[in-house]
């Protein structure tokens, strides 16, 4: 697609997409300094990773289609392998105690698998939307029950935010346009409770491996009935936020983070090779200055998105990611779902 925004593309979708990837950036850097071990760095970190990767999720149901699902899903298959590959050839000099095996994608690559396995599931969600959200809802709610439900495949995550990527799908532009239109007390209570809950979670020191989404009850010291739990107030939590985002999102096409969420699947796959350059370096600041720290996580969060985002790494990706033209028409919606305009 042309750099230039049309008039099909929704820009709060851009905007929010490229505060999100900048957050994700961010999210990898303040980890590199010390693994949620300092007070002043664990709660920026417990603020992103509460909302961003289900708001990032619920932002691709929009996008998502019914029809076309392989052609949609071989570019990125054709992605993960050529990553996979060259984070493996990468390793021995920026992550030499990396394993890699052949079921479980690489660290952030996890992204591209999942969506692979909710591409497929789109013309059961398009044909049965109303037992899709509430199966979604139970599906992620049990997920941490599940022991096979972990790294391997991208199945814990791949789970466990479903239902953000199933609503997305099936009323996202309508939850998109409710938040945007949100004035008053609404608004105020929304963004309100989006920056209060997280604060929450810091206080109460919910154990960051529930943020991941990837790890089960067992792995964190939690039975199953409390996982489950758990992981329905951590949903919530994050749709509030997410909410709460959205509310604040203007619809800006020409700014910087619109250019930014056009191109976030590049800052996506080729951020991680930056961080993971940077993280012997990392914790050695923090030691001295946790303030110190935190600017120079801004500073390295700035540098990196202006690389990655680079404009001939981008269309390398597109051209790579790009799904081969339609051969057949979209179907119609099913009752009870409005259809949804081409937003990119």
């Amino acid at each position: 697609m042309s750099e230039s925004v049309s008039k099909q593309r929704d820009g709060r979708l851009d905007m929010a997409k490229g505060v999100l990837i900048a957050l994700v950036v961010a999210g990898h850097f303040l980890e590199g300094m010390n693994d949620w071990t300092a007070e002043t760095v664990r709660l920026p970190l417990t603020m992103i990773y509460s909302f961003h990767m289900p708001a990032f999720v619920f932002l691709t149901g929009i996008t998502a289609k019914p029809h076309g699902i392989l052609r949609r899903i071989w570019p990125l298959a054709l992605l993960l392998v050529l990553f996979q590959t060259a984070f493996l050839l990468a390793s021995p000099w920026l992550d030499p105690e990396a394993t890699f095996t052949w079921n479980t994608p690489y660290w952030i690559l996890w992204f591209l698998l999942a969506l692979i396995w909710w591409l497929l599931l789109t013309p059961a969600i398009h044909r049965f939307p109303r037992a899709s959200v509430v199966l979604s809802i139970a599906v992620a709610a049990s997920a941490s029950a599940m022991p096979f439900a972990g790294y391997p495949f991208a199945l814990g995550r791949t789970l466990t935010f479903l239902p953000f990527f199933v609503i997305g799908y099936l009323h996202g532009k309508d939850i998109l346009n409710w938040c945007s239109s949100a004035r008053g007390a609404i608004r105020g209570w929304g963004v309100a409770a989006a920056v209060a809950l997280p604060v929450v979670l810091f206080v109460l020191d919910v154990d960051n491996g529930w943020l991941y989404g990837s790890m089960s009850a067992n792995e964190l010291n939690e039975g199953a009935g409390p996982g489950m739990l758990t992981r329905t107030a951590l949903m919530l939590v994050a749709a509030i936020m997410t909410a709460g985002f959205l509310m604040v999102i203007p619809k800006m096409p020409g700014t910087a983070w619109s250019v930014l969420g056009r191109r976030s699947l590049a800052v996506y796959l080729f951020h991680g090779f930056i961080v993971k350059a940077a993280d012997p370096y990392l914790p050695a600041v923090l030691a001295g200055n946790n303030a110190l720290s935190l600017l120079l996580v801004a500073v390295l969060t700035v540098g990196t998105l202006a690389l990655t985002s680079w404009r001939p790494l981008d269309a390398m990706v597109r051209r790579i990611g790009r799904p081969r033209a339609a051969t057949a028409p979209p179907r119609s919606a099913p009752a009870g779902v409005r259809e949804r305009e081409p937003v990119g």
